[in-house]
């Protein structure tokens, strides 16, 4: 049996619905990226100017554009997983957003 082609309309609602979807199930949403990384202090005589593997941290810092400018925070694990989780949350939202308006602007361009 053939399936019936999806129509515009079907498809706009669908799209629609994800996105509703998601802003109700999403808490929290924020911009940016989320980076872990490990620092040497300086210290000549400190174990971490010899070992790589004996350098300071992990040190999370979360970096994101704030009124066009590039602001870095260091925060702490357990901020960095809730942060991690609304980054992702902000990323889903976006791509279900472009999908919406390709859908759209293929029901203006054929109707």
């Amino acid at each position: 049996m053939l399936k019936k082609p999806r129509t515009h309309a079907s498809a706009l609602r669908r799209a629609r619905e994800e996105v509703h979807q998601a802003l109700r199930s999403t808490e929290l949403l924020c911009r940016g990226t989320l980076v872990t990384r490990t620092k040497l202090c300086g210290k000549s005589s400190c174990r971490c100017a010899k070992d790589p593997k004996a350098r300071h941290g992990p040190y999370h810092e979360w970096g994101r554009m704030e009124d066009d400018r590039l602001v870095n925070t260091m925060v702490s694990p357990q901020q960095a997983a809730r942060l991690g989780e609304a980054i992702e949350a902000h990323r889903r939202l976006q791509r279900l957003l472009r999908r919406w308006e390709m859908v759209s602007a293929r029901a203006i361009l054929e109707s």
